[in-house]
Parts: C-alpha cells; structure tokens; sequence
C-alpha cells in the first residue's frame, strides 16, 4: 500500500498500522520536502520519497493524506501510474466522491475515509464512504487495524469530520483546561497530567464498556449537592453543551467548504 502526502494525520495511520503488525517492507510514503521524508524513513524503516507517481505504481490500496486544496493535483499525478485494480482512499475533509472520481482513471474505485490522529494509538474512530455496491471488506479490514470502523452515507461525511475528525481535540481542550486548573490550585504539572489523562481515559473506557446513554452515566456520578453536581452547576451555567453544539456545527460547516 502507498500513503501519500505523510502529515500528521498521515503518520497517525501509519504508526498504527505498523503497531498492529503490518510489515514495514509492504507500505511506500511520500512526504515534502525530502528532508521530511528522510526523517519518516529513518524512523520507521520504510520506504518514503517525494515522488507520488513511483510511490502507487504497485500499490493495490492508496491513501490520500494531503490537506484537501491538494487532493486534486495529486490525483492528476497519480493516475497514469495506478495498478487498474487499485483502490483510492482520501482522508482528505471535505472532497466528495465525484470529485474524487472525477480525477481517476474509468474504473479505479474511490472511498473517502474520516479517521483521527488516535490511529496512533490504535484507538481511531473511522467512517468510510463509497459508492453504492462498494466492496469495503478489504478496507474495513485496514482501518479496523488502527481502531473501529463504520460506514455511512456519504451526506453524513461532513457531520463526521466534526465529531470523529475534530473531536479528538474537543478532549485535548478539556484536558488543557482541567489540567491549567489543577496546576492553578496548586498541583504539579507532572501529576496533574497524570491524574486528568487517567481520568479522561477512565471516562471514556466506562462510557464504552456501558450501553447506557452518556447522560444517564452523567446522573449516576453525580451526588445532589456533591462537588461534581457544583461543578455541573458551573457548566450549564456557561451553557458548555450549547457550546458543543455550535463547535460540532461550525466544524462540519467548515469542513464543507474546505475543497470547495
């Protein structure tokens, strides 16, 4: 397989996927400038260059990990080299479908992938999308190899680059925030990074291994009167879900426009 256009994203999937197995010697990278690639080769033990065209010559599965402004021109490099039963992934926000096929050889079959940098750790939500009659089976199989997979309608495409995409960050801000108000308190940054990833991760683990709607968790922990019901108090005070809401909105707005 071939990853093409390594940014962070990018390294996200290929950490993960190396982690889980897949040997260094079956996956080719591009990224810019050289001196990127170098340090990508070094390392992973895998073969990165800047040329995109070389880097799908024989590859069956292709990602595209460019930013979205970049999508088409790399498609137009590409598409003379592609083997004809290549498959073509964009992980790209915001390109659809037929912008995708559009760019390809007749044939060569396009799916749009909006996964997370928790790839990485082998914990990513992925969505796929594809024309209908699609076989996903191979590609399912790759990114259940960085964490869960689902597939969905392609018009949902830019709701899930707001909540899977983006999300990852909504937990990073939260955790910023929680951790600023322990050191604040007092606390030693050291430890209180320590006890906010634990709890944040803890959170999520619960929240994952119940079947029970994330609010009624939310009531369980929460005594009447306790801190956690004060600190709730403060929080719908600031009208924190509304702000959610806005933010996932924004982001699927945004990710809309981006190769538009």
């Amino acid at each position: 397989m071939a990853i093409i256009g390594v940014g962070h994203l990018g390294e996200a999937v290929l950490i993960g996927l190396l982690e889980s197995g897949m040997p260094p010697a079956q996956i080719w990278a591009t990224a810019q400038p050289a001196e990127r690639a170098a340090i990508l080769a070094d390392a992973y033990g895998i073969e990165v260059g800047t040329d995109n065209a070389g880097a799908v010559s024989e590859a069956d599965v292709v990602l595209i990990a460019t930013r979205p402004g970049a999508v088409e021109r790399v498609l137009d490099e590409i598409a003379p080299a592609l083997e004809p039963d290549a498959v073509v992934v964009s992980l790209a926000a915001g390109v659809p479908l037929a912008k995708l096929a559009a760019r390809l050889p007749e044939g060569t079959i396009a799916v749009r992938a909006m996964t997370n940098v928790a790839a990485r750790a082998r914990e990513a939500a992925t969505a796929l999308t594809a024309p209908e009659g699609t076989d996903l089976t191979e590609i399912e199989d790759l990114f259940d190899r960085v964490g869960v997979t689902v597939t969905v309608e392609e018009s949902l495409m830019d709701l899930v680059t707001a909540v899977g995409g983006s999300g990852p960050a909504f937990l990073l801000y939260l955790a910023d925030a929680m951790t600023s108000a322990a050191v604040d308190g007092g606390m030693d940054r050291a430890a209180a990074r320590v006890m906010v990833e634990q709890t944040l991760l803890g959170a999520c683990l619960h929240l994952q291994s119940s079947d029970e709607p994330p609010a009624e968790l939310l009531d369980q922990v929460t005594t009447p009167g306790g801190p956690t019901a004060a600190a709730l108090d403060v929080l719908n005070d600031a009208a924190v879900g509304d702000a959610v809401r806005r933010a996932v909105a924004a982001a699927a707005r945004r990710g809309r426009g981006l190769a538009r």
